[in-house]
């Protein structure tokens, strides 16, 4: 028997004796070695040891910190028809690679020292295909696609790394980052101050499992919170996780216990989940809070759904479920005697739905994350819910209930990514024959050059219509959510447009192999409006505002969110706006 070793820069692995057929011997090797020649062209660098066909593509071969050498560096292999997933051999990356002069130093070897690396166990109870299972590209894609999606890991690939006759050496490489972070923060948005302080590990002692213990404080309430998620209970594809929140208005309990659709493939899935909430809300009218009262909301769910069908990538899921919404309002002792309170409702409501989509997605950088592969769509992604909500099951009054969630792929190519989306939520209340709380969203993004070069344009449209909005539900723009240039809740309506373009630099710099720098110029112009010409705010015209900004990544330390520094000049407004804006915030897009 032969024995083949290959070894990582800082793993090392055998693949087991009994999975490497005999070395091939007389005329069996002479057919083989000439069938490799003829008709495996692109693999004149790989190499053919003990019966195996070895990739030039290994491990130790790709860069983890270029995505780009992520993407291109694909497996050179021919794969016999039929062929089976002999072994997985996982490697895994310490968080800086102490090989390299400029990451050999004490505090990088100090830290990888530290660092608990990810389980083994962690890494395979993510993946949707097993020894044994016949080969399918997808299933290796998809599984690198959720790793990628891990808040522990900055980078993954798979890829088929020897061919053994029938059987195939499965390589997955993943790379670690630092996780067990104390939080000392504070953001600014919309002229609203924030602060967090607060300790968090997404992977608990390698286990992939998050805990965490934080303290916030805005503008509306202080709030200390615990959570707990668990993305592989006792390593299968279950899920679970709790919180609690005490604030200085109310309390928030939540949990779940979730078998989510974890593969393409997967047949089946089932949710539960709860939440208790309870905090202090505002009245708006023309933009500004006039009084404060008290919502507290009971919410639970349970629903099932079936992969019922798959044909040219395209799949159907039958959904289906029971939903108990619970919401009661209070108005607070200190608080002005409001003339309109929300009216307290219950919907309680069995509901059906189907999710149709296209199976198809892209590898690209630089769109929204800075230096890191993203997995974006390339079809479509179609949600319909329906439901009757009724008082003999526990709801206020009769209502129907609908929820729709479409979004396409409009282009996608290496430099240019385009989609749309159109979204709606609502109920019809028979006793009033009219609807409530109905709101549709259109949107329309694009993404040009981010992919190939280092620098990209960005333009976002969005527009959305509300009707019947209740005294608790608001339509607003400002700081918080676009216009950068203004106040927080600047505008209030039942109509909302709001338009972005940017300018983005992604630099191929990483200053001391810690961080990732970009660079932003950019334009906003929106508003928000009452069709029937009721106040809207100070201003009631078209707001715009341009400014620049910094994107700061981290590339070794828990990776998903990003600092966001903007300086916004507004265009527009009155006298109480500042003539600049400064914002600072996380965010986990660009």
């Amino acid at each position: 028997m032969t024995r083949i070793v290959i070894i990582d820069r800082t793993w090392s692995t055998v693949a087991p004796q009994r999975d490497i057929p005999p070395r091939a011997t007389g005329l069996g090797c002479i057919l083989l070695v000439l069938s490799v020649t003829l008709f495996c062209q692109p693999v004149r660098a790989q190499q053919y040891i003990g019966g195996c066909i070895v990739s030039a593509v290994q491990p130790e071969s790709i860069d983890l910190d270029q995505p780009r050498d992520q993407v291109a560096r694909q497996s050179d292999l021919m794969i016999p028809q039929g062929a089976h997933i002999g072994w997985i051999r996982i490697v895994r990356r310490p968080i800086f690679d102490t090989s390299d002069p400029e990451q050999d130093n004490f505090l990088y070897r100090s830290l990888n020292a530290l660092n608990t690396p990810t389980w083994e166990s962690a890494l395979r109870a993510q993946l949707v295909f097993d020894e044994g299972d016949v080969y399918q590209p997808g299933t290796l894609d998809e599984s690198e696609r959720i790793l990628r999606k891990s808040e522990y890991l900055t980078a993954a690939w798979i890829g088929v790394t020897r061919v053994c006759g029938n059987e195939l050496e499965v390589t997955v490489l993943a790379r670690d980052t630092w996780t067990l972070l104390p939080s000392v923060g504070a953001s600014r948005t919309g002229g609203e101050n924030k602060t967090n302080t607060g300790l968090s590990d997404p992977n608990f002692l390698g286990s992939g499992k998050s805990v965490g213990i934080s303290h916030k404080k805005d503008a509306d309430r202080s709030e200390t919170s615990v959570d707990f998620d668990d993305p592989n209970v006792l390593g299968s594809h279950w899920q679970a996780g709790l919180s609690y929140d005490k604030r200085s208005d109310g309390r928030g309990r939540s949990a779940y216990l979730e078998r989510p659709f974890y593969s393409e493939l997967a047949e089946w899935r089932f949710g539960l989940s709860g939440e208790d909430d309870v905090r202090e809300q505002s009245r708006y009218v023309g933009a500004e809070a006039i009084a404060d009262y008290r919502q507290d909301r009971d919410f639970a769910s349970v629903d099932v759904g079936w992969r019922l069908a798959e044909r040219n990538g395209r799949q159907l899921r039958l959904l289906a479920g029971f939903r108990y919404d619970a919401r009661e309002f209070e108005r607070l002792p200190d608080e002005p005697n409001l003339d309109l309170l929300p009216e307290d409702r219950t919907l309680s409501y069995p509901w059906i739905g189907f999710d149709y989509r296209e199976n198809r997605f892209r590898e690209m950088t630089n769109l929204t994350r800075l230096q890191r592969v993203e997995d974006v769509r390339d079809g479509f992604e179609w949600r319909t819910e329906l439901g009757y909500s009724s008082p003999g099951i526990g709801a206020t009054e009769d209502r129907a209930v609908l929820n729709i969630d479409f979004r396409d792929a409009l282009l996608v190519s290496d430099s240019n990514y385009a989609s749309y989306g159109l979204s709606h939520s609502g109920t019809w209340r028979f006793d009033q024959a009219r609807f409530e709380n109905l709101i549709g969203t259109l949107n329309l993004e694009y993404f040009h050059g981010g992919s190939v070069d280092w620098n990209s344009w960005y333009t976002n449209l969005s527009f959305t219509v509300a009707h019947n909005l209740t005294v608790d539900q608001h339509l607003l723009i400002g700081g918080d959510n676009g216009l950068r240039g203004y106040p927080s809740n600047y505008q209030q309506g039942n109509r909302r447009a709001l338009w972005t373009l940017e300018r983005r630099y992604f630099p191929d710099w990483h200053p001391f192999e810690l961080f990732r720098v970009g660079g932003v110029l950019f334009a906003d112009a929106g508003r928000a409006w009452f069709n029937d010409g009721r106040n809207n705010g100070p201003d009631d015209g078209v707001l715009t505002d341009v400014g620049f900004g910094l994107r700061l990544a981290s590339s070794r330390i828990e990776v998903q969110r990003m600092l966001h520094l903007d300086f916004a000049f507004p265009l527009a407004g009155d006298d109480s706006v500042d003539q600049m804006q400064v914002l600072l915030r996380g965010r986990s897009r660009f």
